[in-house]
C-alpha cells in the first residue's frame, strides 16, 4: 500500500461553506406571503366598496322612482304643509293667459317647477318639470319631468379626499291633462222627471265660461217613443231648447259619455273627501274659502237615500239616491246614481245628472238594484216646490277644475340621466 499524497488531500477536503442561505430565503416566503395578504385586503376592500356603491345607486334609483311618483300624485297638495312650495310661488307670479292661480294649482303651468322631496332620513329627491311645448290659449302643453335620487346613507370616496352621495336621476315626458265633464243641459236625468210647483230649470248659461253656448234645460231620453216628463203647475223648463227628448236611452247614454263604473268604483275621479268615513265640510268651511272645490264621494246603500246636510260646491258623487231639502244650494255638478228628489226653495248652479245607474244595467257591482231603463216611474227624478236648476259653465270648469294634473306619456320613462 502506497500513501500517496494527493488522495490523502482528495479524502480530506472540507466541504464549500453555506452560512445565511435560510434567513433570505425566509425573508423571500415572509414577503410573498405579506404581498399576498396585502392583495387579498385591497380586492376584499374593493369588492366591499363596489357592492356598498351598487347598493347606494339602487337606493337612489328608489328614491328617484319614489320622488317622481309622489311629484305626480301630491303636486298640488296643500293639506298640513305644501308639498312644492315652489309650484305656487313661480305660478302665481307668471299665471297663465293673465289668469291667477288658484287654490288647486289647476292653470296650465308655464314655468319651470322644483320641489326637494324628503325620503325620511335615508334619501331624498330632486323633482324638476319643465315646460316644453305650450298652447296657453287652450290650456294644453308637453313637460319634462327628471327626479335624481339621493342616497343619504353612505358617503362615496373621490378623488383628493372628496366624498360624495349617489345619485340616479330618472326623467318622463307628462301632458297636462285636465278633465271635463260633456254636459247635455242643466239637468240630465235618464230616468224620467216629474216636476211640481214652481221654479228654473234653464239651460241657458248663467257663466262666462263655456263660449256663449247655451244648452236644453231639460234632457231626458225616449222610453218606448215618448219621454216621461211630467209638469204640474204654471211651470216650463227654459233653454235651447227648453227640453230635449229626441234621442233614445242609447243614444242618451252614448252621448252621456260617462264611465259611471269606473265613476262608482273611485278609480276614474278619486274623491277628496269619502263617505262613510270622512265629513262633509260645513257651510262655514266652504265660505271660509271661496276656491274650495272639492269632490266628494257619498257610497251611500242600495234602497238608502242620502241627504245634502247643508249647501256647499265642488263635485257631488252620490252612489244611490238622493234628497235636497229646505233652501240648500249646490253650486258645481251634482251625479246621482239612483233617484234624486228636491223639495223646498234648492239652487243649483252647474249641471245636475240623475239615474246614472242605468249606464252599467249589466254591471251588477255598479247597478245592484237591476233598474231597468223605462221599467218603472219610481226611479224618476222629482222636483217638488220652487225650484232653481241652472246651467253654468264656470260652476262646472271649477267643480272639474281639481282633477287638472300632469299626465305620463306612455313610452317616454328614461333612467339613468345624465346631470350637470
Amino acid at each position: 500500500m502506497t500513501n500517496n499524497p494527493m488522495d490523502l488531500e482528495s479524502t480530506d477536503a472540507p466541504a464549500p461553506r453555506r452560512d445565511g442561505f435560510a434567513l433570505p430565503l425566509a425573508i423571500v416566503v415572509l414577503t410573498l406571503l405579506t404581498m399576498g395578504l396585502v392583495a387579498g385586503f385591497a380586492v376584499t376592500s374593493s369588492e366591499a366598496s363596489v357592492t356598498v356603491s351598487q347598493r347606494a345607486q339602487a337606493r337612489a334609483y328608489t328614491y328617484a322612482q319614489q320622488g317622481l311618483e309622489s311629484f305626480l300624485l301630491r303636486r298640488k297638495e296643500k293639506t298640513g304643509s305644501t308639498f312644492c312650495p315652489h309650484c305656487w310661488s313661480v305660478n302665481s307670479t307668471h299665471p297663465a293667459n293673465g289668469s291667477p292661480v288658484n287654490a288647486t294649482l289647476d292653470t296650465l303651468p308655464t314655468q319651470r317647477e322644483t320641489v326637494y322631496v324628503a325620503l325620511g332620513t335615508t334619501g331624498a329627491a330632486i323633482v324638476r318639470a319643465t315646460p316644453v311645448w305650450l298652447d296657453i290659449p287652450n290650456g294644453k302643453g308637453t313637460y319634462w319631468v327628471t327626479s335624481t335620487g339621493v342616497d343619504l346613507q353612505n358617503s362615496l370616496g373621490g378623488g383628493a379626499g372628496r366624498t360624495s352621495q349617489s345619485r340616479r336621476t330618472v326623467g318622463v315626458f307628462v301632458t297636462w291633462n285636465k278633465s271635463t265633464i260633456n254636459v247635455l243641459g242643466a239637468w240630465t236625468s235618464l230616468t224620467g222627471l216629474h216636476k211640481n210647483g214652481t221654479g228654473t230649470i234653464d239651460g241657458n248659461d248663467n257663466g262666462s265660461c263655456g263660449g256663449g253656448v247655451n244648452l236644453p234645460g231639460v234632457v231626458i231620453p225616449q222610453y218606448g217613443g215618448h219621454a216621461d216628463l211630467v209638469v204640474n203647475g204654471g211651470w216650463a223648463p227654459s233653454g235651447n231648447p227648453p227640453y230635449d227628448s229626441s234621442k233614445t236611452f242609447a243614444q242618451e247614454s252614448a252621448a252621456v259619455k260617462m264611465d259611471w263604473v269606473n265613476i262608482k268604483n273611485g278609480s276614474a275621479m278619486p274623491a277628496d273627501i269619502v263617505i262613510p268615513g270622512g265629513t262633509f265640510p260645513s257651510a262655514a268651511t266652504f265660505a271660509a274659502d271661496t276656491n274650495y272645490w272639492p269632490v266628494i264621494h257619498v257610497r251611500n246603500a242600495v234602497g238608502s237615500s242620502w241627504a245634502l246636510p247643508n249647501k256647499g260646491r265642488g263635485l257631488l258623487i252620490v252612489d244611490e239616491d238622493m234628497d235636497i231639502s229646505g233652501s240648500n244650494q249646490w253650486y258645481g255638478i251634482i251625479m246621482v246614481g239612483g233617484k234624486l228628489t228636491s223639495n223646498g226653495n234648492n239652487v243649483s248652479e252647474g249641471a245636475t245628472y240623475s239615474g246614472l245607474n242605468l249606464l252599467c244595467n249589466d254591471v251588477v257591482a255598479c247597478n245592484p238594484s237591476g233598474a231597468n231603463p223605462g221599467a218603472s216611474t219610481s226611479n224618476d227624478a222629482t222636483a217638488n216646490g220652487q225650484k232653481s236648476y241652472v246651467y253654468d259653465s264656470c260652476s262646472v270648469q271649477k267643480a272639474t277644475s281639481s282633477m287638472a294634473r300632469y299626465t305620463m306619456m306612455s313610452n317616454t320613462w328614461m333612467d339613468d340621466i345624465p346631470g350637470w
